[in-house]
């Protein structure tokens, strides 16, 4: 609410976004606490009631959910940047409890700025205490609320904001944050060396595996953060690292449900094993997508004939049960990847033509369908 007041008076154009998970006693009455004051501040108001189907770690699965809830309006409203209210207590919290843990990080605390799924966060109360944004509110009359669930310790974040934070005096609080600088410093350099030397979309092999311990895996969790909000641990860390050194051949290693760390021809990266698409062409249409572009000009292995009864078109990503008839047989799709040393992140969407019926008449790379061949007529598909 201190973060939402201070926008409004300085005139930011903002959107709220409100995730509301039932599960506390005030829960409704904070949304419409924040309703309110975004009504009465003309400002749009996006909220979500999420539900955790399956048991497991609740505080991963909401963190999950926000982010995506977060990226949903960030894109539908055409943000500029992610506005989070994290104060240094919180900043205070994540290094205390990466200490308690003994976990490594790419980050000591919370960073003022960041990247996460194409969106920029930014932190503008990282230099203000929790008792200082309460201050705030009640000398400006903003409306808050307390969450009940922090005066429990039933999470070790609680418990080490109150027995820890919440009871240190000044000099501890300073000493803490130098600790915390200190390390920062250090990763810094390191940082600096594997941006001057590593592209963290396509990192080479040979060159990760002429590193030394530390840097590998401070580049496995820096590569790890711009697709996951959930940190990894450093057991996992050192296990991906180990199979990473060790691996022959390629590999496919799952990071969650939707990204993977490929090990592929020499090269390392993380891709999206999700990702798919599907689109219905009509005759005369032209189309430009991320993937592909359907033109009436290219080269004579981009061009495609169809037939009047074919149309319209579906142009999707490649499946593994794809081939197609050439004129010395049939050729999986899956087969030419193989013999192209084609990688994993291009097969996920690599472009396939079907007619109507379903019939493949069309494969990038590969070209034409025995019967759909032509010179001088069709439409052209470029990559």
């Amino acid at each position: 609410m201190t973060l939402l007041s201070l926008c409004v008076s300085q005139g930011y154009q903002v959107v709220a976004a409100h995730l509301n998970y039932k599960l506390r006693a005030h829960a409704d009455v904070e949304e419409k606490l924040l309703a309110d004051f975004c009504q009465q501040n003309h400002i749009p108001l996006f909220v979500c009631y999420p539900k955790q189907e399956e048991k497991g770690n609740f505080q991963k699965w909401a963190r999950e959910v926000r982010y995506d809830f977060y990226r949903q309006i960030y894109q539908q409203e055409n943000c500029t940047a992610l506005l989070l209210g994290h104060q240094k207590d919180d900043h205070l919290e994540n290094y205390l409890m990466s200490r308690e843990r003994g976990s490594e990080s790419w980050y000591y605390g919370i960073p003022e700025y960041t990247q996460h799924h194409g969106m920029l966060i930014i932190r503008p109360l990282l230099s203000l205490r929790k008792k200082d944004t309460r201050e705030y509110c009640l000398t400006n009359g903003v409306p808050f609320g307390d969450d009940e669930s922090n005066f429990t310790d039933k999470y070790a974040r609680n418990r080490i904001r109150r027995q820890l934070i919440e009871t240190a005096d000044e000099a501890q609080i300073a000493k803490w944050e130098q600790e915390i600088n200190e390390l920062n410093e250090k990763r810094k350099n390191i940082l600096d060396y594997l941006q001057d030397n590593y592209d963290l979309q396509d990192v080479s092999l040979q060159q990760y595996r002429q590193e030394n311990t530390e840097i590998r895996q401070l580049l496995l969790r820096k590569m790890i953060s711009e697709y996951l909000s959930d940190s990894p641990s450093q057991d996992h860390i050192r296990d991906l690292d180990q199979t990473v050194m060790t691996a022959q051949g390629n590999h496919k290693i799952a990071l969650d449900k939707r990204y993977c760390l490929y090990l592929d021809y020499g090269r390392m990266y993380i891709a999206d094993s999700q990702v798919s698409y599907s689109y219905q062409l009509e005759k005369g249409q032209k189309l430009k997508t991320p993937y592909f572009e359907i033109s009436d000009e290219g080269q004579t292995i981009q061009r495609i004939g169809v037939w009047e009864d074919e149309w319209p078109l579906t142009i999707r990503s490649y499946q593994p049960s794809d081939a197609i008839q050439l004129r010395y047989g049939h050729k999986k799709v899956n087969r030419f990847f193989i013999d192209r040393k084609i990688p994993q992140r291009q097969r996920l969407v690599w472009p396939v033509i079907e007619n109507c019926r379903g019939e493949i008449i069309f494969v990038h790379g590969i070209g034409c369908e025995l019967h759909h061949f032509c010179t001088n007529e069709g439409i052209f598909m470029l990559k």
